[in-house]
Parts: structure tokens; C-alpha cells; sequence
């Protein structure tokens, strides 16, 4: 009889195992990074910062989403190659990773040693050449802020020194459309505080300048060049707001207070509409980064936006990635609305079963809120928050009454 018994239970287990599994939500997930297609705007591509990355695409402008393949570490940029949409490269430490295949198979490069790439953009004309920025491992606290360069599509990198000493980063880089050769880099200096910097390039990356720093602020995070303007460039601090150069770099004015900004965007659409994301808030400028206005109708209180893209055929259409998932406006910035239909890629740390009423289930989407649903899964509510303090990794709920709950903060 026990063998009968045992017999049974590991064919049960063995079922079990077989079973097929499938995502139920919440829906979203920590978007890093955003790209679209030079050529089609409807074709976005996006990674996540969780390590594993995990890459997602959509076809309809962000309407729907799928998961198409993943990389071995964590993101913190992405690129996309202007003629061949097939094409992208990821920046993490110590890797550029590239996919030929529409981001289902990576291929990391072995030529970066102790570099963290924070910046990444392929040439517009000449594709098989790929820019980086990042900071350099040198020795305990002294980092280089690193220059990168590759002539074959990412395989093989070289990297040049701009700044050096203590905490030196580099955050970002951005190619000048009208004149490629023209490269600028920001990031940071380090003495005894981090004072932001731009360098210059007007060869293609074979020798810098420097171009702008200061003494407050901590860093230069993103920076961006008009798409028609070569005199035209703009660059976002962490902590002293958004610059503005309209000679070439020559002088700079600082044309707004926003501090915190991520990233920075532009669309050949309009030459003179720009983007700033980051903590909290969205800006936006119709002329040229001269005046800015505040954009968040739509958008979750305390949002941290790095993922940012604006279509290059419609500049109504831009692209938000935050730790919630995916935002889109279709006018502008005036109004947002989330848009993570088959995004499946929440980080769930902790998850309760009302015994009671097994279709209500609470879980917790780790940096994000806690989530309900009172139907197996199929649709799920964002609850208000109530801590203040952290993630909730464990729920009891009571035995009776599925809407008495008790949860555990923190990670146990």
C-alpha cells in the first residue's frame, strides 16, 4: 500500500513540475533604459536594471510589450544602431554587450577592463563606430573619467583618460547630428568634491577639451545637442541644474533650477523641442532650452526617470521608463498615461493568500507600492501608501476577513 502511495505522490510532483507557468502581474517592471528606432517610431526597445536584464520591444509605440531576451548584468544604458534596427548595444560594468538579432541573443565584449559604461551612442553615418563613456577603475578611490571608442560595431574598445583622481566619472555622452565629429562628454571631476565637467571633441574622439565645469553641483548627468544647431547644447547636473551653451560650448547660462536630471532628449520633428528627466519631475522646452516648463500630469509621485526617448518622426510622442514601468504622452508632456500592457517584470518580494478568499492576493512590488487583486491576478489596484520607510516583504492576512491585513516591513 505505501508504494502505491509513493507511487502516486511522485507522480503528482512530477505533474506538478510539468505544469506550464505563466505571469499574472502586477504589470511593469524597473525600465532603465529606452530606445526607438531612428526610422520607426512605433519600434521601441527597452532593459531593465535588474541583473539579469531582461530586453522587451514593442511594435505599436508602447502599446504592448514582449520579452525578447536578456543579458547577464545590470543596465545602465542602451543605443541603437540608426540603420539597421536589428542592432543595439547595452552598457553595464565592465561590458558593452551587442545583439545583431533584435535583442534575443548578447554578445558581451572582452576588450573594457574595469570600466562601468554610463553612456552609450553609435555614429549616425558611420554605424560601425560606437561611442562610451563611463568611469575607470584605478585604484582604491581613484577612478578616471573614461572616453571609450569602438571602429567595429563593439567588439573591440579603446578607452582615453579625461579626468582623473579620486571619484572622476563619466555619466554621458551625446554626438553632435549636424557635424558628428563633434562629441561632447559630461560627468565629473574629483578633488576634494565632485565638480561637473564637459569635454569636447571636434575630431571624432581623438583629442577632448574641456568645455565647461564648476564648483557647485556634483556632476553633469546627461547632456544633449540640438539636432539642426551645432552651436546648441544642453546639459543636465545632478544638483546645479540645466546649462546651456549656444556657442559651441564656449560659455555656458544656467536656464533652469531643476536639479536631478537623468537624461536629456531631442527630436529631429522639431529641433527646438527638448526633454530633462529625472527625480520627481519632467521638463520640457519648445525653444531651444531657453525656457522650461514642468510636464508630470500623469505620472506617479517620486518617479526616478531614466529611461527617456522621443520619437524621431512625431515630436508629440515621448517615452518615460521609471521604476513602475512605461509612460507615454502623445502631446507633448501635457498629459501621461501608463502604457505596461504585457510587461511582466515587477520585482515581487513578498505576496499573501487571504485563506478566506483565495482570489484576493496582496504583493509587494519592490521600490513601487503594494498591489491587490480580488480576482485570481487578472487585474490588480495600486494601494495608497502607508510606510514611509521601505518594502513590505511579508503579509499575514486574517483568517475571516480578507481585508484585514498585517505585513512585515523590510526584507525580513
Amino acid at each position: 500500500m505505501r508504494k502505491y502511495l509513493i507511487l502516486i505522490l511522485m507522480i503528482g510532483l512530477c505533474s506538478l513540475a510539468d505544469a506550464a507557468w505563466e505571469p499574472i502581474g502586477p504589470e511593469g517592471g524597473y525600465i532603465r533604459s529606452i530606445v526607438v528606432s531612428a526610422t520607426n517610431g512605433n519600434l521601441l526597445y527597452g532593459a531593465t536594471y535588474y541583473s539579469s536584464s531582461k530586453i522587451i520591444k514593442s511594435t505599436d509605440a508602447g502599446g504592448t510589450w514582449t520579452q525578447v531576451g536578456s543579458y547577464g548584468n545590470t543596465n545602465y544604458c542602451m543605443a541603437i544602431d540608426p540603420t539597421d534596427d536589428n542592432k543595439l548595444y547595452a552598457g553595464t560594468y565592465y561590458r558593452v554587450y551587442r545583439s545583431t538579432n533584435a535583442g534575443v541573443t548578447w554578445i558581451a565584449s572582452n576588450s573594457i577592463t574595469s570600466v562601468y559604461i554610463y553612456g552609450l551612442a553609435v555614429h549616425p553615418t558611420n554605424p560601425t563606430t560606437v561611442y562610451g563613456a563611463g568611469r575607470k577603475y584605478v585604484s582604491s578611490g581613484n577612478y578616471d573619467m573614461v572616453f571609450l571608442k569602438s571602429t567595429d560595431s563593439g567588439v573591440n574598445w579603446t578607452s582615453t583618460a579625461l579626468a582623473s583622481g579620486g571619484y572622476s566619472y563619466g555619466w554621458c555622452l551625446a554626438i553632435d547630428p549636424s557635424n558628428p565629429s563633434n562629441i561632447y562628454v559630461g560627468g565629473c571631476g574629483y578633488t576634494t568634491t565632485y565638480n561637473p565637467k564637459v569635454y569636447k571633441s571636434t575630431d571624432g574622439g581623438s583629442s577632448f577639451n574641456e568645455v565647461y565645469t564648476a564648483t557647485t553641483g556634483n556632476y553633469v548627468y546627461a547632456v544633449a545637442v540640438h539636432p539642426t544647431n551645432s552651436n546648441i547644447v544642453y546639459a543636465g547636473t545632478y544638483g546645479n541644474g540645466i546649462h546651456r551653451t549656444i556657442n559651441g560650448g564656449t560659455s555656458w547660462t544656467k536656464v533652469h533650477t531643476g536639479n536631478y536630471t537623468y537624461r536629456m532628449a531631442t527630436t529631429p520633428d522639431d529641433p527646438d523641442v527638448v526633454f530633462a528627466s529625472g527625480y520627481y519631475y519632467v521638463y520640457r522646452s519648445t525653444n531651444a532650452g531657453a525656457n522650461w516648463s514642468t510636464v508630470t500630469t500623469g505620472l506617479p509621485s517620486g518617479g526616478y526617470y531614466y529611461g527617456l526617448a522621443i520619437n524621431p518622426g512625431d515630436a508629440n510622442e515621448v517615452y518615460l521608463g521609471d521604476r513602475s514601468g512605461f509612460y507615454k504622452t502623445t502631446n507633448m508632456g501635457t498629459n501621461w498615461y501608463v502604457s505596461n500592457n504585457g510587461m511582466f517584470l515587477a520585482d515581487i518580494i513578498g505576496i499573501g493568500v487571504a485563506p478566506s478568499l483565495p482570489s484576493t492576493m496582496y504583493a509587494t512590488f519592490e521600490d513601487v507600492a503594494v498591489y491587490k487583486t480580488t480576482n485570481n491576478g487578472n487585474d490588480w489596484t495600486k494601494l495608497p501608501s502607508f510606510s514611509s520607510c521601505g518594502d513590505m516583504c511579508a503579509f499575514a492576512i486574517h483568517n475571516t476577513d480578507p481585508n484585514t491585513v498585517f505585513t512585515l516591513e523590510g526584507y525580513g
